[in-house]
């Protein structure tokens, strides 16, 4: 048992279903050992409202002989706090311990105690509320470990990579540069192959404009960025096309991912395709981290109805890319 990886699950905040989500996991079997990183005691109570009996193990996500996550248990790494939740309702005393968990987990994976992370939703607004600067998880982790994070949604059907991620839509024309997609279409080829074992993926770029300029009448970026990046990382070997028009390129068949330029570009598309089953995963980074594919869900938080299976999604990632790079090690 003990060369199974440690996988660490940070819930999120207390008052929406990233606990409710965590539970529903207890019955469900994985080739690793699942450590919750939050508040023994909040997840107890969780658990109550629920009428979940789930048995909650306090553990020490450091030890390397820990129990087996035997069907009805969840292991946790406590979190000590003496605030209650009011379910539906986030609040800024919770902040602390929603930051301390993805402290511990980053520095666990950092520091090779625990092979990924894996995160639930949070209210954004709260923490940054709070004080902290906190655009997104995407961005709170990059800023700990380093790197050039690569927000990544995929399911079944599609993968899609966001060229920007949380910027007003008015700031991403200047961060359209050749630089930054030079720099993202490597790290996608050498972690869809590290992580995902896809060498050389083909990967189809979105233009920014309708039409992807309309041959620069409806946009300059296509022709002045984007389309002489393309032909000088085509003629180094990567398997690049395009840019294509945003209302065509999701109907393509032809290509491993998609890069597209924005948020909003990309992501109603996967979600109305396949919500409820997407992983987000950031690419980029020196660790693993996976996360769901939806928000807090405040209104049906405590209520038995949210589904589990973006976090179950997430959680299989996150062990398959683990498994995925130790076999490229050795």
């Amino acid at each position: 048992m003990k060369n199974l990886p440690k996988i660490l699950v940070t819930p999120g905040d207390p008052s929406g279903i990233g606990y409710d989500i965590l539970l529903s996991i207890a019955e469900k079997k994985f080739p690793a050992k699942i450590i919750a990183i939050t508040s023994l005691e909040l997840l107890e109570e969780r658990a109550f409202l629920l009428k979940k009996k789930i048995n909650l193990i306090n553990v020490d996500l450091h030890d390397d002989d820990l129990p087996s996550n035997k069907p009805g248990t969840i292991l946790v790494h406590d979190i000590k706090t003496h605030d209650k939740i009011e379910v539906g309702f986030p609040s800024i005393k919770h902040v602390p311990m929603i930051l301390q968990s993805l402290d511990i987990a980053i520095n666990a994976c950092m520091k090779k105690y625990a092979a990924a992370m894996v995160t639930g939703p949070v209210q954004k607004n709260i923490i940054m509320k709070f004080g902290e600067n906190f655009l997104g998880h995407t961005e709170y982790i990059a800023n700990q470990t380093g790197g050039m994070p690569i927000m990544m949604l995929h399911a079944q059907k599609l993968r899609v990579a966001l060229l920007t991620t949380h910027v007003p839509l008015v700031d991403v024309p200047k961060l359209i540069t050749k630089n930054r997609i030079k720099s993202y279409i490597e790290i996608i080829s050498d972690d869809l192959y590290k992580k995902f074992g896809i060498n050389n993926p083909k990967i189809n770029i979105c233009g920014l404009n309708p039409h992807a300029g309309e041959g620069g009448y409806l946009g300059k970026e296509e022709e002045n960025i984007i389309i002489p990046i393309i032909t000088s990382m085509r003629e180094k070997g990567f398997n690049i096309n395009g840019p294509f028009s945003a209302d065509t390129i999701f109907t393509r068949k032809d290509s491993d991912i998609i890069l597209a330029m924005y948020h909003d570009q990309a992501l109603p598309v996967i979600k109305t395709l396949e919500f409820g089953n997407i992983v987000n995963t950031t690419l980029g980074l020196p660790i693993v981290r996976t996360s769901v594919d939806h928000g807090t869900a405040l209104d049906i938080a405590g209520t038995n109805k949210a589904d589990a299976g973006s976090l179950i999604s997430a959680i299989n990632t996150s062990i398959a890319i683990v498994k995925q790079e130790n076999a490229i090690k050795h």
